[in-house]
């Protein structure tokens, strides 16, 4: 915990190594960042983090702190870099690809723990992840997984980023969903809508805008990223602007609810027809998968913890699946709540103990 609070990107932290490798070979390969304790017995547990659809990729600050904890831990982590998530390209197939190189380069390597590693994927990247634990190829590879801040049914993820609603408990609640979600999933499939074929600039302008959002790490929903939104808006023809505004209106707004309610299922669907990987597919077998531990923010606005909630229902009869959801975290960062029960850090600590019970260590 306490190298979770103070690890930064690229800053060394005392008694671990992080490095730049390669993984894989010839036109294959793909670079990777290590972590690892400096000195220690070996083998060590091996660890596999696949970061989610961001522009820093393995340097985004929540997967530097989660990858040097668990070295801190004494665990030997791997985090590929997705290049095409790095651009904000929802593919599934390259993080299938990184995913299936790290882990051959860490059941090669004699200073990581025979019997498998523990994959994590974290937002996008967790149903990759279980696809590829469960896949025969690898199965013995695989040990354990670990989720966070997930997703089930895409078209409940969509929705919510557009509208802000979500079913829990028998009644739709709202929370403000974060801007940057819709940014990067229309980005990818708003001209794939039958009848939007011609919206390709609108497409192009919020991946953009999603872009300089994760370069300057700016809010997406505060003021300051309005100069960006008329910036990229002026790239749109003028018919199209009213389609922009659907999905980046100014801050103090939110999307028109009936239109944004009309274009979520679309969206959705689009993107099923284009990536079919995105959702894990009902066939996935019953037998399969290790142990899988799950962790959601109550609070999260990219994603809503019903979603979590919806995969471990799914698993449950695949897996020996635990699911915490936690009022100490939104998606990837605190949530700002000053007060914390003591209880509710009680869970969560025994989750996080769940979590790293994986390794076997």
């Amino acid at each position: 915990m306490t190298t979770w609070a103070r690890a930064k990107p690229g800053k060394p932290f005392r008694g671990m190594l992080s490095e730049n490798v390669r993984i894989g070979s010839g036109e294959e390969a793909i670079r990777a960042r290590r972590h690892r304790p400096a000195g220690g017995r070996t083998p060590r547990p091996g660890w596999v983090i696949l970061h989610g659809a961001t522009i820093p990729g393995p340097d985004h600050l929540a997967i530097a702190r989660l990858a040097a904890a668990l070295a801190a831990a004494g665990a030997d982590v791997l985090v590929p870099e997705v290049r095409e998530w790095r651009r904000l390209r929802l593919d599934p197939a390259p993080a299938l690809k990184a995913l299936r190189l790290a882990i051959e380069h860490m059941a090669d390597d004699p200073g990581v723990r025979s019997g498998g590693v523990v994959l994590v994927g974290t937002s996008f990247g967790c149903p990759q992840v279980l696809v590829a634990a469960a896949d025969p190829a690898l199965r013995d590879r695989v040990r354990g997984v670990l989720g966070f801040g997930t997703y089930h049914n895409l078209a409940e993820t969509v929705r919510f980023g557009l509208t802000g609603q979500f079913r829990w408990q028998g009644r739709t609640e709202y929370l403000r969903p974060d801007p940057y979600g819709r940014w990067v999933v229309a980005s990818n499939y708003l001209h794939r809508i039958p009848g939007y074929e011609e919206a390709e600039d609108v497409s192009r302008a919020l991946g953009e805008l999603a872009t300089l959002a994760g370069q300057h790490g700016i809010m997406s929903w505060e003021p300051g990223s309005d100069p960006f939104k008329e910036r990229v808006m002026a790239t749109v023809s003028p018919g199209n602007r009213g389609l922009f505004r659907l999905f980046a209106p100014v801050a103090a707004r939110e999307p028109d609810p009936v239109l944004a309610g009309e274009m979520a299922p679309l969206l959705a669907e689009a993107g099923r027809a284009t990536h079919p990987g995105l959702e894990l597919p009902d066939s996935l077998p019953t037998d399969a998968l290790p142990p899988v531990r799950l962790i959601h923010g109550r609070h999260d606005h990219l994603i809503p913890f019903t979603e979590t909630l919806a995969l471990e229902r799914f698993l449950r009869k695949r897996a020996d699946v635990v699911t915490n959801v936690t009022d100490l975290f939104a998606h990837s960062r605190g949530s700002g709540r000053r007060v914390v029960r003591p209880g509710e850090a009680a869970r969560f600590l025994g989750a996080i103990r769940g979590a790293l019970a994986l390794d076997g260590g």
